[in-house]
């Protein structure tokens, strides 16, 4: 979680909305100096923890939100520096339509920060029990993600070191789940991991995508027509 938190705390504005905040782990990390931290969860156990857990925090707010409604966004339109959308897009039928509704919640320039599984070809017994619908490539992202008005910013190979056991216990073992010993060591070495993580020569077990929201052609248009405006007089 603090390897994550580090790669997506310098794309974080003053107003901040997670979706899939889980109970909070990664919230707790990002939500100081922020004017406003919307943690936003459709699960209600989760929601429940999230209360519970920033009920004196002054500047977080909890929300339920399921990212496949888009009535659910209403009341968010335009209000957010950030959108953080961490291991959500892998779970939906209709991912694009979910970005469309993100991308309402931005105001322009607004970053739009996703974290999801990459490698299709790794696509195994472990996303199946853990209900991941897909897997995505870095092609199928930027695509996915420029289709809807954003423009790339930056893309992250993350967790390589993740790749060989994820492919042995996926697809290798047909295994639904990584045993306990395998997951304490990666626990207690994440630190050395991180740091040699960027030259392993082959692509991460997820991918980070930062991308920002164009202006929209009206307001383009309407910019462009004020900037040749000629003052009366």
């Amino acid at each position: 979680m603090s390897w994550l938190a580090r790669v997506v705390r310098p794309h974080l504005g003053d107003t901040v909305l997670e979706l899939g905040a889980g109970i909070g782990n990664l919230s707790g990390r990002l939500m100081s100096r922020r004017l406003l931290y919307v943690a936003a969860e459709k699960d209600p156990l989760h929601l429940h923890a999230l209360r519970n857990r920033f009920l004196r925090t002054p500047n977080v707010r909890v929300r339920r939100i399921d990212p496949e409604s888009p009535a659910d966004f209403n009341d968010q339109d335009g209000s957010f520096d950030t959108v953080l959308c961490l291991n959500v897009l892998e779970y939906l039928e209709d991912p694009r339509a979910a970005i469309e509704s993100m991308r309402g919640c931005l105001n322009t320039g607004g970053a739009l920060v996703i974290l999801s599984p990459q490698q299709p070809s790794l696509y195994g017994a472990l996303d199946r029990s853990m209900g991941h619908k897909r897997r995505f490539s870095r092609e199928q992202l930027e695509k996915l993600v420029t289709s809807e008005g954003f423009q790339i910013e930056k893309v992250y190979s993350l967790n390589k070191i993740g790749t060989p056991p994820w492919w042995l216990h996926s697809k290798m073992l047909g295994s639904g789940r990584i045993n306990k010993l395998t997951l304490k060591i990666f626990d207690k070495t994440v630190w050395f991991w991180r740091r040699i993580d960027w030259i392993l020569p082959w692509a991460g077990l997820s991918i980070v995508l930062v991308a920002r929201k164009a202006a929209s052609s009206t307001a383009r248009i309407r910019e462009a027509e004020q900037l040749t405006e000629v003052p009366a007089g």
